[in-house]
């Protein structure tokens, strides 16, 4: 796994890799890694002429800095999926559909230090902007991407949840059902009413069924000017959870 730090210079902060030879920062220039290797956490050093800080980066720095490959799910939406999905320490996910790994990266974060995330991701170019993402984050050991599709004749993996973010994941409710633990949780994310009304269809019988749309409005953070923005994040995907007692 790549060193990452986040490094706070002229009012800026950027993701480096401490491991890379040299940098190239917008602003900064061209420098040598060996003066960031040298740096102190947390405190004040001279970067080519200029105050600095390295930090350790959080979950939100290493989704702002994402490979961009296919479409993120964005942070309004991981945290509600997170949180649907119920997820403890050491627990056990199947994601399918990893794209550019957001959501991986998420649940891994949840379920540090020893739990475990099967990610399934048949696609090479989505794959590969995945493994590199997962490279940023102290927990990608937690990962397994596995280089196919999760289909209803995949052998079941006994597991506490199931985060599906693919177009059909109605063909997946038997394959779920058969895997998850007593009281398990599947969540989907779902761009278009009729997905989501055909999933439920095949959710019949499962308990704790839930649609959710998040709606999100910035505000300028200025004392003197305290208004929303003028643009507004609508619409992004639906949120279906559901919980299978057995």
């Amino acid at each position: 796994m790549a060193n990452w730090r986040l490094l706070l210079a002229q009012g800026k902060t950027h993701l480096v890799n401490l491991d890379a030879e040299k940098q190239e920062l917008p602003g900064l220039g061209s420098f040598r890694s060996t003066v960031l290797r040298a740096a102190p956490l947390g405190e004040e050093f001279d970067l080519v002429g200029t105050p600095a800080r390295l930090f350790e980066p959080t979950l939100p720095d290493l989704e702002g800095n994402l490979s961009r490959g296919p479409q993120v799910i964005l942070p309004r939406d991981l945290a509600w999926i997170t949180w649907a999905l119920a997820l403890e320490p050491g627990d056990s996910v199947v994601e399918a559909g990893g794209g550019s790994g957001g959501l991986t990266l998420a649940l891994a974060r949840v379920i540090a230090p020893d739990g475990r995330v099967a990610s399934f991701e048949p696609r090479p170019a989505h794959r590969q902007v995945l493994e590199r993402n997962l490279q940023r984050s102290p927990h990608a050991a937690l990962v397994e991407v596995i280089p196919e599709s999760l289909t209803p004749e995949t052998e079941p993996r006994e597991c506490h949840a199931v985060a599906l973010d693919l177009p059909q994941p109605w063909e997946l409710v038997g394959w779920a059902a058969a895997s998850l633990a007593p009281g398990g949780r599947l969540v989907a994310y779902l761009p278009t009413t009729p997905q989501v009304a055909q999933l439920l269809r095949a959710l019949e019988g499962w308990g704790e069924l839930r649609i959710l749309e998040n709606l999100q409005r910035d505000w300028e953070p200025k004392p003197q000017s305290l208004r929303p923005q003028h643009r507004m994040l609508g619409h992004t995907g639906f949120i279906v959870s559901a919980r299978h007692f057995g």
